[in-house]
């Protein structure tokens, strides 16, 4: 530390790395050209193909265009709705992991489960791209075990992520899934936890994602499951989906305790009875049949937040297995499997020397 005392501004400056250096990888979300710092501007890049300029905020670059691109063959109708929905969506999501931020030690083996096979060797030395990063729970994991990670996400949870993950070398980056800054084929994985189903095209959205994968390296995704089988399941989701007409319509705020009164519903009517029953070994078959037992193995905020997450998003889309698989197999993706976790966890790698649907 001593050696720095007296040095001039000028010098420690020069020490500083330019934002172009520390953002290289990044292209430009309109039109695909390079981006740099400016002098006029230390704290945004800016594409000069195109003009667009994008604010550095809090050390995360704020990649969102002014304008959307959209395909011709869409109407004006569906692309308003569109934009609608992806902005109430980003809004949700923003208030609730800006609500929800913790970080739990629980939080890595939900992370290897959405994950496996693949174990923390794995990880090390790929580049991975946190597709929908949320608080940046994953993207912290990935990058702890030897990726270099880019989170994204649309909404204001990039302030979380960035906090989150600290200390760990990963890359928190705002922009829109639709519309990413990153050049194509440059990604070992990419997976996409928890937000496809939410998105107004889910399949095209998953199309799109694929173009940033490397030939031979891996898509991943976790899409909600539709009970087959289940009639208790069937008949709650019924129930949600006639409340859910009501609560995305309500303010955050206030739906943000109603939400601690439906995890404690779930907690009273499902996860109590789940251990009690567990404690009695002729009824432990029984306990594993109930439904949203899994809160059993995380503290009740997670139960809460899932609630929040199940009322405020506008959009919600549920898969059978075969439809999941189909997903996979229409993209020409090879080697996939599709396994439940609560949900359907699916993946498949990028087949090299072939072209994957687009």
């Amino acid at each position: 530390m001593e050696a720095d005392f007296g040095r001039g501004e000028q010098d420690m400056e020069q020490d500083r790395p330019t934002l172009a250096s520390v953002w290289k990888d990044l292209v430009c979300p309109a039109c695909r050209c390079s981006l740099f710092s400016t002098g006029d501007s230390p704290n945004s890049l800016v594409c000069i193909a195109c003009s667009e300029g994008f604010p550095v905020v809090n050390g995360i670059p704020r990649l969102l265009m002014k304008t959307k691109r959209s395909s011709p063959s869409s109407s004006n109708d569906v692309i308003d709705r569109n934009q609608t929905l992806e902005l109430k969506t980003a809004e949700s999501f923003g208030f609730e992991w800006t609500h929800f931020s913790e970080m739990y030690p629980k939080w890595e083996s939900n992370f290897r489960d959405y994950m496996f096979p693949r174990t923390a060797e794995f990880f090390r030395g790929k580049k991975v791209l946190d597709a929908g990063c949320g608080i940046g729970r994953h993207a912290y994991y990935a990058a702890q075990y030897g990726a270099q990670v880019w989170a994204v996400d649309i909404s204001d949870a990039v302030e979380v992520a960035a906090r989150n993950t600290v200390g760990t070398g990963a890359y928190v980056i705002q922009a829109d899934l639709n519309h990413l800054p990153f050049r194509e084929e440059s990604f070992d994985l990419v997976y996409s936890m928890g937000v496809l189903h939410h998105l107004p095209e889910p399949e095209t959205a998953f199309r799109y994602l694929l173009r940033f994968v490397k030939p031979g390296g891996e898509f991943r995704m976790f899409l909600y499951w539709a009970p087959e089988r289940q009639p208790l399941k069937r008949f709650l989701l019924k129930a949600v989906s006639v409340l859910r007409k009501l609560t995305v319509r309500m303010p955050h705020r206030l739906l943000y305790p109603l939400s601690y009164v439906a995890a404690s519903l779930v907690w009273t009517c499902f996860v109590w009875p789940y251990h009690a029953l567990k404690q009695i070994p002729m009824l432990s078959e029984i306990a594993d049949r109930l439904p949203l037992r899994q809160y059993s193995r995380y503290p009740f905020r997670t139960c809460v937040n899932d609630q929040f997450d199940r009322l405020s998003a506008p959009l919600e889309r549920r898969y059978s297995r075969a439809q999941v698989e189909q997903f996979l197999k229409s993209a020409g993706l090879v080697e996939l499997d599709v396994f439940a976790n609560f949900g359907w966890v699916a993946f498949g790698r990028k087949p090299v020397g072939t072209e994957v649907a687009a």
